[in-house]
């Protein structure tokens, strides 16, 4: 019964893995299709890209590549995170771009594939392939195909529940003794637990996947070298915030962002604008002091969202209800602010009161993604341990606290989020901040 239930497993994960590399070879021929007919659309010399039939055998480097660099990446053998997974893919795609593009520059010949045609076609595959990803990954998780029985061996329940409640991981509770996989955190046990823990595994499991004590470091950022003569594994951590070269490309993909969604926010900054002077009287914008980088003061510009000379209102509805003191205790916030006004609460509930912020953006106080901007009274609850840190980089108009729970973490979960985000930057993970906050804004999460 054991050996059937182990055959049927493993051809579940055959199949499962057969229909996510042929998916990904139609997904590609699709993004051909769409970039030669693209190609056609917007060509201005006139150019006819061949039959599209013909994509299948004479673009067939295009496929060897990219194929290959997903298949050295492990895209078919392990299981990756979307967002981990969707990094490989986009970087398998710019490198494909750049070997295909020089091969068929080499080649120049124009009957083969209008080189219009191979950078439509690219960019049409960084959108469908990751999407696909998504939905083949959960049809089959829902079909009984990509589930994979593993042991968890930790006592911390919010990592449990994300390695068994996430489809696109794939795995479930086993209940069976003898799986091939199982997870081992470090934080359960003492160091001596863990090595016999992990000798006794490593021995009778295919994979071991171990998650460090470390937790306060992104090692999938770091390097792992080998020191040959004493057996040892070397794991380099970078500090990215010493790197001249990503400050500066930091402070360029601002400037090129605002100057992109400026177009985009400046009728809606009118219409807000009006919004807020039919509703109450008072300014427009309402501004206050916070702390930038180093700590040094900096106006932040936001849309007002309160009535003015509003201070008695607050006193009156605190004596009333002293439950909203300890609410803003703990999150700095109140639950129901008296002072808010009608058009306040809807800027607040969809964030429209902070796109005021891409004033600051543009006088280099701000950057779009990084730690919210702490109140000057927070500075001492930041912790003389996290000043270092945090009022070491720009504040951002979003960040991973807005995307990570917002109003239901407390003020010390938002710091130590802040710290985790700047210990652990990369450009990868302010583009996946910048997908997340559209969500969050749309679906009104944790706001208040």
């Amino acid at each position: 019964m054991k050996i059937r239930k182990r055959k049927s497993e493993e051809y579940k994960k055959f199949i499962s893995e057969f229909i996510l590399f042929f998916s990904d070879v139609f997904v590609i021929a699709w993004s051909l299709i769409i970039g030669a007919f693209l190609s056609n659309l917007f060509s201005s010399d006139g150019v006819h890209v061949y039959c599209y039939s013909d994509i299948y055998t004479l673009v067939m480097p295009i496929y060897i590549v990219l194929l290959s660099i997903f298949i050295f990446d492990g895209l078919y053998t392990y299981r990756f995170d979307f967002w981990h997974e969707s990094r490989l893919i986009l970087k398998g795609i710019l490198f494909s771009f750049i070997i295909i593009f020089a091969y068929f520059s080499l080649l120049d010949s124009k009957q083969l594939y209008h080189k219009d045609a191979i950078i439509f076609s690219f960019i049409v595959m960084s959108i469908l392939l990751p999407i696909s990803k998504i939905i083949i990954k959960k049809t089959l998780f829902t079909m009984g195909y990509w589930k994979l029985g593993v042991k968890v061996l930790t006592e911390n329940f919010d990592l449990e529940n994300e390695i068994f409640n996430n489809p696109y991981l794939g795995y479930i509770k086993s209940q069976r003794e003898n799986v091939s996989i199982v997870f081992i955190d470090s934080h359960s046990s003492d160091k001596k637990d863990i090595e016999t823990l992990l000798d006794r595994e490593i021995e009778s499991k295919n994979q071991v996947i171990f998650i460090p004590i470390f937790d306060k470091y992104h090692f999938s950022n770091s390097k792992v070298f080998e020191l040959t003569n004493v057996r040892t594994s070397l794991v380099v951590l970078q500090n990215r915030l010493k790197s001249k070269y990503r400050i500066y490309m930091t402070v360029v993909y601002n400037y090129i962002l605002a100057f992109l969604i400026a177009p985009i926010l400046l009728p809606l900054i009118g219409i807000i604008a009006l919004k807020i002077k039919k509703d109450s009287d008072g300014p427009v914008f309402f501004k206050q002091k916070r702390l930038g980088k180093d700590g040094k003061e900096f106006l932040v510009y936001k849309f007002r969202t309160m009535n003015i000379n509003s201070d008695k209102m607050l006193q009156d509805y605190l004596k009333e209800h002293p439950e909203e003191v300890k609410n803003y205790e703990m999150y700095h916030k109140y639950e129901n602010d008296p002072r808010i006004t009608r058009v306040g609460h809807l800027l607040r509930n969809t964030s429209l009161d902070e796109v005021a912020q891409i004033i600051n953006v543009f006088k280099g106080e701000m950057n779009f993604m990084g730690p919210r901007p702490y109140m000057l009274e927070e500075k001492e609850l930041i912790g003389d341990e996290n000043h270092d840190i945090i009022l070491k980089v720009n504040p951002g108009i979003t960040g991973l606290w807005q995307v990570s729970g917002r109003s239901e973490l407390s003020f010390q979960e938002r710091v130590e989020l802040d710290r985790w985000y700047i210990q652990n930057w990369s450009m990868w993970m302010d583009f996946v901040i910048f997908l997340k906050t559209i969500n969050v804004v749309l679906n009104r999460v944790g706001a208040r």
